[in-house]
C-alpha cells in the first residue's frame, strides 16, 4: 500500500491505483504525513485552523516537496483510516515539525519551536510522545540538543549533542549519559553536518558524527573540511574518511556510509574502506533501497538508479533539462531548521519503487502524462526496470510515499515554503 497528499488530504491505495481512498478527512489542509516501521500507522500534521483561517496554504518550493515546521496538529491514524489520535493540540503561536518513529513505531518525536526560528537549535524543545495517548497524556521531554535526535534500535536510546558533548538518554529523555566528555571539535557545525546517527542493523554500539579536520580547527570556512568518525558507546574513535562533504547518512544494513560534496555523492563500505563516486545533481535526495542493494537520486530534473555493487547508474526520468552539476550550494548556519525525508519511495521487498513526476516527464526516452502523477515501478535483481512504470494516481499531489523512512539513512534538507 502506498500513500500520498492530494488536495490537503491523505490518501492511500494499492500499487496499481486500485482500492484508493482519503482515510480521513480534516477540516484544514494535511501538510505532511509519514509512514510507522509498521506500515499500520501514519502520523499527520494538519494546519491550525486560525493560522489557515489568516495564512495561504503553504505550498513546499523545494525538491523534497516537504512542508517545514508550522501551526498544526499532530496526529496518527491507522492504515484503515478511523478516528485520529492528536497527540498534540495547535496553537496559532507554535510550530511543530515533521515527526521521527522509533524502530519499533510506538514512540514519536518531534520539535517545536514558536513563530520565528530560535537563534540556536538547542532553544528548539523536543518532545517524545507515545503512538496512542492524546492530547500530550504520554510525553516527554527529550534534552537540549544541536542536532537532530537519532532512535537506536534496540536498547531504546535516543542521541544528541550539547554544548557540553554528545549524550544519550533512554526512550523517556531521562539518564542522560555523556558520550564525549566535551564538544566535538568545530560543534556547532553547519546543520546538515550536525548530526550524531546511530549505525543500521547492528548492536546499537556505535554511531556516526563528523568533526572538523585538524588543519581546519583554528579557521573560518563556509564549508569546512571534515573527518567523519564512526565512535563506540566509550569514546573510541574510527577515522572512516576526510571529505569537504555537505551531507552525510548511513546505509540501511550499516555496512556503508553515503555522503555527498556538492553534486558528487560517494559510498562508502566501512569493510574494506573502499569507495566510488556518482555525479548528480546539485540538492538531489538520495534513497536507499530497504536491502541497501540500490540508490535513487531523485533531482529537480534527473531521477537516476544506482546499482551499488556494479556501480551501474541509470538515468530513468528526465525533464531534458540541463542539471545542475556546478560549484556546491553554501551550507546551512548551525541554526538553520532542517529535516529528514519523511517517507521512502521503496517498497518493502527492494524492487518496486514510486516517483511523483513533477514535469519530468521523459521516461528513458518516452514521454509520460503532463502533470503531478504518482507512478510504480518494478525493477529486477540487478536493478533493470521491468516495463513501463504504472500510474497510480493523478490530480494536485504534493508528496508521496511507500513505507517508513530512517532518519538515520536520510540526508537533512531545508523545507522551505511560499505562500
Amino acid at each position: 500500500m502506498i500513500a500520498f497528499i492530494r488536495d490537503g488530504q491523505v490518501w492511500t491505495s494499492d500499487p496499481d491505483g486500485a482500492n484508493a481512498f482519503a482515510i480521513i478527512t480534516t477540516t484544514t489542509p494535511v501538510v505532511g504525513f509519514n509512514w510507522s516501521p509498521t506500515h499500520q500507522l501514519l502520523a499527520f500534521r494538519s494546519l491550525d485552523e486560525s493560522f489557515a483561517k489568516t495564512t495561504p496554504h503553504p505550498t513546499a518550493s523545494n525538491v523534497l516537496r516537504q512542508i517545514g515546521d508550522i501551526p498544526s496538529t499532530m496526529n496518527t491514524v491507522g492504515v484503515d483510516g478511523g478516528t485520529p489520535i492528536t497527540l498534540a493540540f495547535s496553537n496559532p503561536d507554535v510550530r511543530y515539525s515533521t515527526t521521527l518513529w522509533n524502530s519499533t513505531g510506538n514512540r514519536l518525536l518531534y520539535r517545536q519551536t514558536g513563530q520565528t526560528d530560535p537563534s540556536s537549535l538547542e532553544d528548539a524543545h523536543w518532545w517524545i510522545s507515545q503512538n496512542d495517548q492524546p492530547g500530550g497524556i504520554a510525553v516527554k521531554s527529550f534534552p537540549s540538543t544541536y542536532a537532530l535526535p537519532s532512535f537506536s534500535y534496540k536498547n531504546a536510546l535516543i542521541a544528541g549533542i550539547s554544548q557540553h558533548g554528545i549524550f544519550t538518554t533512554d526512550i523517556a529523555g531521562a539518564k542522560q549519559h555523556y558520550v564525549t566528555p566535551t564538544l566535538p571539535d568545530g560543534h556547532p557545525l553547519p546543520a546538515s553536518l550536525e548530526r550524531v546517527l546511530w549505525q543500521p542493523a547492528h548492536d546499537d554500539s556505535r554511531f556516526l558524527y563528523a568533526i572538523t579536520a585538524p588543519d581546519q580547527q583554528n579557521t573560518q570556512s563556509s564549508s569546512p573540511t571534515v573527518q567523519l568518525l564512526l565512535s563506540t558507546l566509550n569514546n573510541q574513535t574510527t577515522t572512516l574518511t576526510t571529505c569537504r562533504c555537505t551531507q552525510f547518512a548511513w546505509s540501511p544494513d550499516g555496512n556503508a556510509i553515503l555522503y555527498n560534496t556538492g553534486s558528487t555523492y560517494t559510498i562508502l563500505k566501512l569493510a574494506n574502506k573502499s569507495s566510488f563516486s556518482i555525479q548528480g545533481e546539485e540538492n538531489s535526495i538520495p534513497y536507499w533501497s530497504p536491502d541497501s542493494r540500490f540508490l535513487l537520486i531523485d533531482g529537480q530534473h534527473v531521477l537516476t538508479l544506482i546499482n551499488v555493487g556494479t556501480h551501474q547508474q541509470i538515468t530513468l526520468l528526465s525533464d531534458q533539462q540541463q542539471s545542475s552539476t556546478g560549484s556546491s550550494t553554501p551550507l546551512s548556519t548551525s541554526h538553520t531548521m532542517l529535516q529528514p525525508t519523511a517517507n521512502s519511495p521503496w517498497a518493502a521487498d527492494s524492487r518496486h519503487f514510486l516517483f511523483l513526476s513533477n514535469d519530468r516527464l521523459f521516461w528513458q526516452h518516452q514521454r509520460l502524462n503532463a502533470g503531478k502523477e504518482v507512478y510504480t515501478v518494478t525493477i529486477n535483481n540487478d536493478g533493470q526496470p521491468q516495463g513501463a512504470p504504472v500510474s497510480t494516481a493523478t490530480g494536485n499531489i504534493t508528496q508521496a510515499g511507500w513505507t517508513y523512512q530512517d532518519a538515520n539513512t536520510s540526508f537533512l534538507y531545508p523545507a522551505t515554503s511560499t505562500q
